[in-house]
């Protein structure tokens, strides 16, 4: 009976790893739209402070932390649902833990690509700063009197 137990945990973790395989959901465009994602929240965040030209950028490990909230959200509605999907009789307990060793198992084997997402939205909210930035002074230099 433990062994049967055993086998259908490896074949599930199998079935998993496919389907974050299947859905693709890693693909570089989908880390460049969370890249962008961060930089606009970041920037919705400190709108004033960067209006105001107090801005200090985050640092990476800010970014990156953002960066990885946001890739949890998105894994855990996208993946769970495939979970829930392909492995029914899964208690929900189960399917949990299943989504938390598919998430280790990627930020485990793409961490470059997650530290490439993370720079791709410090470089994206860098350059939406400044021309945010540069427009505020063109403003202020129109309606100063």
């Amino acid at each position: 009976m433990n062994n049967n137990t055993k086998s259908t945990d490896v074949s599930e973790g199998i079935l998993g790893d496919q389907i974050v395989q299947y859905f693709a959901f890693f693909e570089e465009s989908s880390l460049k739209g969370i890249a962008k994602k961060c930089s606009r929240l970041m920037i919705n965040e400190n709108f004033g402070v960067i209006c105001s030209e107090d801005y200090a950028d985050p640092s990476f490990e800010e970014m990156q932390e953002l960066v990885l909230e946001e890739l949890r959200g998105n894994f855990d509605e996208k993946v769970a649902a495939a979970i829930a999907q392909t492995c029914p009789h899964l208690s929900d307990d189960q399917a949990d833990a299943e989504l938390i060793r598919l998430e280790k198992l990627y930020r485990k084997e793409h961490g470059e690509q997650i530290r490439a997402a993370t720079h791709a939205a410090i470089k994206d909210l860098k350059a939406r700063v400044k021309n945010l930035q540069k427009e505020v002074k063109t403003l202020r230099r129109k309606y100063t009197l």
